[in-house]
């Protein structure tokens, strides 16, 4: 389901443009990045009476992700400052409609980042289920089975609500999330419009569809991207 182990322990290659001689001379301490999702069935109101949508499954594709530090950043010892983020690079394939998933953990400088970035991007992996795919959601609009699936290419920055609220990584272990509120992304939905044009008995909402839902694919889309907030 992930690709994690890509990373995970490998200090040195997850500092894009850093030098690797920094890494035995400054202080760092353990920094997890997780994603999850804001989900219950019985909160979805569907939009419409009569459009009561479940779902099944939520899958994204991570090419990379960034963490910016602050423009006071320093770490300290002179290695590191503000004009040196992380780059963390994929690809990172998550499940997230069930529970948390743990996309890595490493050691990063002790100071304070102010912002993360990630960008989700088709999956380059000829064998997984979601080769071409950025992003995928399955379940049910009154109950006969919808795909929804898009391949866009989009950078995300995400923050803390309160705008004061930074990362902040000193003399311990430090968790951040992605968290994706689904309930809001789906409640902010009409799928009363979704059809089925084709009569496969499959509503497919994708940018490619041939069941005339390009434009709520498009939706789908934008209110994902939306509903996602860092916390801690």
């Amino acid at each position: 389901m992930k690709n994690k182990g890509l990373l995970i322990g490998l200090f040195c290659l997850s500092f894009i443009g850093i030098s690797c001689s920094k890494d035995d001379e400054q202080t760092s301490d353990n920094l997890t990045i997780k994603a999850r999702t804001t989900y219950a069935s019985n909160r979805l109101a569907g939009f419409r009476a009569n459009a009561a949508v479940t779902l099944n499954s939520f899958k994204i594709n991570l090419k990379e992700i960034e963490f910016e530090m602050d423009d006071d950043f320093s770490s300290g010892d002179g290695f590191y400052g503000d004009d040196d983020d992380i780059e963390l690079r994929g690809p990172f394939e998550l499940n997230l409609l069930n529970g948390t998933t743990e996309i890595t953990s490493l050691n990063v400088p002790n100071g304070v980042y102010k912002e993360v970035e990630f960008t989700m991007a088709r999956n380059t992996t000829s064998g997984s289920a979601m080769f071409n795919k950025s992003i995928e959601i399955k379940g049910t609009i009154n109950g006969t089975p919808f795909e929804f699936w898009h391949n866009v290419e989009e950078d995300f920055e995400i923050d803390y609500d309160d705008t004061n609220q930074n990362i902040v990584v000193t003399d311990n272990t430090t968790t951040v999330f992605f968290d994706f509120d689904l309930n809001a992304a789906i409640n902010s939905i009409d799928f009363s419009v979704a059809t089925d044009g084709d009569g496969d008995g499959i509503i497919e909402i994708n940018p490619n569809d041939t069941d005339g839902n390009q434009s709520l694919a498009n939706l789908i889309k934008d209110r994902i991207k939306d509903s996602c907030d860092l916390d801690d």
